[in-house]
């Protein structure tokens, strides 16, 4: 369970649009915005968080907008310190403009555990994994 505080009067809260969602969709609170190739703009999503030690939100694009419209959000991590009001960066990587308007679907919010400790082992090797230092391309795509 975590808190949001509404930041503005007129507030779009997060939602899912279906039981098991592994993402809350989160709306834009900014005035209406058209992003070009290569644009990016930092769009208010109207609220602030409360989580729990050891969690954080990650704002992610939706798979739809991807394909569809070309929009991507980068950075976007939530720490579980942070009160300000919560942020979705997007970024427009469709050859063709795109407008994004006030109350708009733009992006999902995932609520995860993290480590948040300080501590960590430097060692000379790793142990051994049935995957090793197979990376890039090592699924077959």
């Amino acid at each position: 369970m975590f808190r949001i505080k509404p930041m503005h009067p007129i507030i779009y809260y997060p939602t899912k649009a279906h039981d098991g969602d592994a993402g809350f969709d989160v709306y834009s609170h900014s005035p209406t915005q058209v992003l070009g190739l290569g644009e990016r703009y930092r769009f208010r999503l109207g609220f602030s968080l409360e989580l729990p030690s050891g969690w954080m939100a990650l704002i992610q694009e939706k798979s739809g907008m991807a394909l569809n419209s070309g929009l991507f959000t980068i950075g976007n991590v939530i720490d579980s310190g942070y009160r300000g009001e919560v942020h979705a960066i997007i970024c427009c990587m469709s050859e063709s403009s795109v407008t994004i308007e006030c109350g708009q679907k733009i992006a999902q919010m995932l609520i995860l555990p993290c480590y948040t400790g300080k501590e960590y082992q430097i060692v000379e090797d790793l142990s051994e994994s049935p995957r090793g230092e197979k990376g890039f391309g090592s699924s077959g795509l």
